[in-house]
């Protein structure tokens, strides 16, 4: 059984995340990795825990996340980091400003890679881009996503409400089935 692993990621807060939803101890481990351009989060993730246990040579977490507005045929996808660091929240939100159709999936692939190899678990949650930032909490797209009816985004809820329903969660689901956690 799995008691401790490493995450590979620069976000403390992502980091406590997987760790409240693992009931393990996540450890946060800020490594540079290759990642690979596609819209497809389970490649890039299929990559970077390749490359994550390479380099740590102990077991490891990995995740990448997708934001799909509909109306944009698969985009910003798993580019979506970059779309932020480039734009911002705000940026994004005016870029989308005349679409009339506001659905929007978020997908998360979580890998995780060990001496037997890359096992992926996804998570996908559907939901609306609102047309203004709502809410305080959360990181990265929380801000401007509201899941299911659109009456809250991940920023307006609690971190036990957004962990309860996220994307992440479901990933994690998938990991937890896996490892008997």
């Amino acid at each position: 059984m799995i008691e401790r692993v490493s995450l590979i990621t620069g976000n403390e807060g992502k980091a406590r995340e997987y760790a409240a939803l693992l009931g393990i101890e996540v450890v946060g481990v800020k490594e540079d990795l290759i990642e690979i351009q596609s819209l497809d989060v389970v490649k890039v993730v299929e990559r970077k825990a390749t490359d994550a246990y390479s380099k740590l040579r102990s077991p490891v977490l990995v995740d990448d996340t997708g934001l799909v507005l509909h109306a944009w045929n698969g985009l910003p996808g798993a580019l979506v980091a970059w779309f932020l660091d480039a734009v911002g929240t705000q940026g994004l939100l005016a870029m989308a400003a005349g679409v009339a159709d506001r659905s929007a999936t978020v997908t998360t692939a979580l890998g995780y890679a060990d001496a037997d190899g890359v096992r992926v678990f996804t998570g996908t949650l559907d939901g609306l881009l609102t047309t203004e930032q709502r809410g305080d909490g959360g990181f990265g797209y929380d801000s401007i996503f509201a899941p299911g009816d659109g009456s809250l985004t991940f920023a307006e809820m609690t971190s036990d409400q957004k962990n309860a329903i996220s994307h992440r969660r479901l990933a994690v689901e998938g990991l937890r089935k896996e490892f008997g956690l």
